[in-house]
This record gives structure tokens, C-alpha cells and sequence, in this order.
């Protein structure tokens, strides 16, 4: 199995997690080759991965001509998938935990993703409503975006071999859904749900790896924390990852409208 990471312009916090997960990763699947697909030289160095620069033209060309940052995190992904088609590849936000790799990896007989979050018609928050609205009953790519269509969270992506093709459909999905006048938060993890999920085979990927994206302000200092009390490299802090308590706190919590336009205004 592959395991890809991408990491725009790392801000200390990012780089905090991007270790953490890593080291989670090498210790639970440690025949893996881990891939970090970035525009940083500095990060990883004295890390054991792959690092794949992507420099300033490419990182244009992937944006596409709406600009959108989330597709080259869709692009990253098609890449590798062409670049090792006969691999398992494993994507990971780096505000991730690996709980259990081998589990994933023997349940991985079709594409997982993080989270089902419901039904396209079920979600409720303003985007989710208004990207229904501008979305409802209209085929793009072979694929009709329904109320019923089921919308997984994107942090976590595992694909057996073979499912390249799959993701240039969500690029393209994707790239039909910025021409209208949908929302584009949402638009990468709806594409790739629906293009993922069209044989309706999606899996959840939770229970064998969280995903804290709402809790990052408790998760971080701790992780921080943790890093700097166990060692200066990363073998260091690999023979110790066995203490990091995966459990110090949830990995979702429901926050007001107010506390996230706080933890936003502060950076978190």
C-alpha cells in the first residue's frame, strides 16, 4: 500500500500533525512507502518518505482554470494512482490518526472514505443547502446529483488498484460542478463521493482511522507536546510512538457558529 500526503505552504501547526500521522503510519503499516507531494524542499527531509515536488507552473495547472485549491488534492491522488496502478493507495489529511492499518488494508476490497456524512438532502448547513439547490437533478459526467446522493468526508480516501479512472471522473465531476454556481467548499468530497460510490460499494474508513479536523485546537498542543518530549529525530520519536494516547481527547465534537468563526479568526 501507498500512503500520499499533499502540504501547501506548511504552517508550524500543519507540520505538527503531518509528523504525528506519519509516524502513526510507519508504525502501523511499515512496509509501506509513504508519498508527500509538496512545494516545501525543507519538509521531510530526515523523514523515511517519498518527497515529490510540485513546483510553482504545476501547482497552476492542477488549481485548474477555476483556481480551485482542493483539486490538487484530487490531482495529487490521480498521480499516484497513475504512476503505480497495480497499488492500494492510501490518502490522509494530516489531521489524521492511523488506528489500525491492517484492518484497513484487509477490508479494502473496495474504496473507503473518512465518514459517510448523509444524504445530500439531510445536511444542514447553509452550503450543504444551497450546493443541493444549485446541484438537484443535473447529470454531469454520466453522474445526476440528487437529494439522495450520499456525500462522505474526504480526509481519509483508500482505493484498491484500479480505481485511477475513478478519480479523473471526480476531477472532471468536479470541474463541471465549479461552472455552475454551487458553493465551492464541498465540491472535491462530493465528486469524489459520487464517483467513488456509483456502484454504491463506498465504505467508511473511521474505525480504523480518525479524523479530528474539529477538535485540532485540543489535538495540537498535545501533539506538540508530545513531539517535544520524546527525542529531536523522528527515530527517536518512533521507538516512543507507542505512548502517544490516541484517546487524550475526541476526534469530533459539535462547536457553535460563533466558536468557529473564533477558532478561524485565531488560526485554528
Amino acid at each position: 500500500m501507498l500512503i500520499v500526503y499533499f502540504c501547501i505552504k506548511p504552517t508550524p501547526e500543519l507540520l505538527v500533525q503531518l509528523e504525528t500521522s506519519i509516524l502513526l503510519c510507519n508504525k502501523g503499516a511499515p512496509d509501506s512507502q509513504i508519498h508527500i507531494y509538496t512545494d516545501d524542499v525543507s519538509i521531510g527531509q530526515n523523514w523515511p518518505i517519498t518527497q515529490n515536488i510540485l513546483i510553482p507552473e504545476q501547482l497552476i495547472q492542477w488549481r485548474g482554470p477555476k483556481e480551485f485549491f482542493w483539486r490538487i488534492k484530487m490531482k495529487v491522488i490521480a498521480d499516484l494512482c497513475a504512476r503505480y496502478p497495480n497499488e492500494a493507495i492510501l490518502y490522509l489529511d494530516a489531521d489524521t490518526l492511523a488506528l489500525d492499518l491492517p484492518g484497513l488494508q484487509s477490508q479494502l476490497s473496495a474504496p473507503m472514505m473518512h465518514l459517510n456524512e448523509g444524504a445530500l438532502g439531510t445536511l444542514n448547513t447553509k452550503t450543504e443547502r444551497r450546493t443541493l439547490r444549485e446541484l438537484n437533478q443535473k447529470t454531469f459526467q454520466g453522474i445526476t446529483t440528487t437529494a439522495q446522493s450520499t456525500m462522505f468526508n474526504a480526509g481519509v480516501i483508500a482505493l484498491p488498484p484500479g480505481y485511477g479512472e475513478a478519480i479523473e471522473q471526480a476531477i472532471a465531476l468536479c470541474d463541471s460542478y465549479l461552472e455552475t454556481q454551487a458553493p465551492p467548499r464541498l465540491l472535491e468530497q462530493l465528486a469524489l463521493s459520487l464517483a467513488l460510490n456509483k456502484n454504491h460499494l463506498l465504505k467508511e474508513a473511521q474505525p480504523f482511522v480518525a479524523h479530528y479536523w474539529s477538535t485540532k485546537d485540543l489535538w495540537i498542543p498535545y501533539l506538540k507536546h508530545w513531539l517535544e518530549q520524546h527525542g529531536a529525530t523522528f527515530e527517536q520519536r518512533l521507538h516512543a510512538i507507542h505512548t502517544l494516547d490516541l484517546k487524550a481527547y475526541p476526534y469530533w465534537v459539535t462547536r457553535s457558529n460563533t466558536a468557529r468563526r473564533l477558532r478561524k479568526l485565531l488560526g485554528r
